[in-house]
């Protein structure tokens, strides 16, 4: 069996052009180098080099020895990824989710039931997408905020949420008992990047509104704590952060508003997320 680096050798010294300047990318000798080609082509049986007084050159077997050894270098490369994604991915439980805010408690919970494994996250605001991924194994688990077709997959409702306008006590619907989204809409609002499928809902019920949409929280909060414009919130951000800015949190009255999120997988992975899937009564 050829030992792979002598083949490595080869293409470096094909892409070079000479033995000193193979050896100095290779961080070899010049004569360890001379003596690996000298080597390959003992065991090939064959020349593949023309010698000359100072130097050496690929002969016709050499040209074609290297086209070679670059495609085995190739498949070499590819198959030591393919077997590391591979693991990795046995090692990984993927996830789906609509919205960021269920992010940490789920990964959290996920790591205490299934020690070990790597939890990797995405979000999408297109439940069509999140469920097409979960059906096609690209997402091992799925956070919708509907339930899924229960003849494919296998859901159970793990949280709620109800989506509130935040205004400053001074804005004039601040002391409304409740608000629809078009009450709201043709304002400017203060809006997180990252907020899921409730932003397809803000801008599809509020078309004329203008949003000014901050990338970073923690920007985000600097600006409702100090700033007359409307935010969003919800009960289940509210739960978990005191609130510190002063501000009146008006429920939204529209239907859409209120969501229960459902933990989903498909019926063939019930089994293997059992723990998980009873975590939930």
């Amino acid at each position: 069996m050829i030992e792979i680096h002598l083949f490595e050798q080869l293409v470096a010294f094909a892409s070079c052009g000479t033995l000193s300047a193979a050896a100095d990318q290779l961080h070899i000798s010049q004569p360890a180098l001379s003596r690996s080609m000298q080597r390959l082509e003992d065991e090939l049986g064959i020349k593949l080099f023309d010698r000359h007084k100072s130097r050496i050159t690929l002969n016709d077997n050499g040209e074609l020895a290297v086209r070679y050894a670059r495609n085995l270098l190739l498949q070499e490369t590819t198959m030591i990824e393919q077997l590391r994604d591979f693991d990795r991915k046995k090692r990984t439980i993927f996830v789906g989710f609509c919205t960021p805010v269920l992010i940490p408690d789920f990964v959290s919970l996920l790591s205490q039931i299934y020690e070990g494994m790597t939890i990797s996250t995405e979000v999408s605001t297109d439940p069509e997408r999140t469920e097409a991924a979960l059906r096609e194994g690209k997402y091992h688990l799925a956070i919708l905020h509907r339930k899924p077709d229960e003849a494919e997959f296998y859901s159970v409702p793990i949280e709620s949420e109800h989506l509130y306008v935040s205004l400053p006590p001074v804005h004039p619907l601040s002391d409304s008992e409740g608000l629809y989204l078009k009450d709201l809409d043709g304002q400017t609002f203060l809006l997180y990047s990252q907020i899921g499928f409730w932003d397809g809902l803000c801008r599809r019920k509020m078309p004329s509104a203008r949003f000014l949409v901050q990338q970073e929280y923690d920007v985000l909060g600097e600006l409702v704590a100090n700033s007359a414009f409307p935010s969003f919130t919800t009960d289940y951000i509210r739960k978990r952060n005191e609130d510190t800015t002063g501000r009146i949190a008006v429920p939204i009255l529209d239907d859409e508003a209120n969501v229960t999120y459902y933990c989903c997988c498909l019926k063939s992975e019930k089994a293997r997320f059992k723990t998980l899937l009873q975590h939930w009564p």
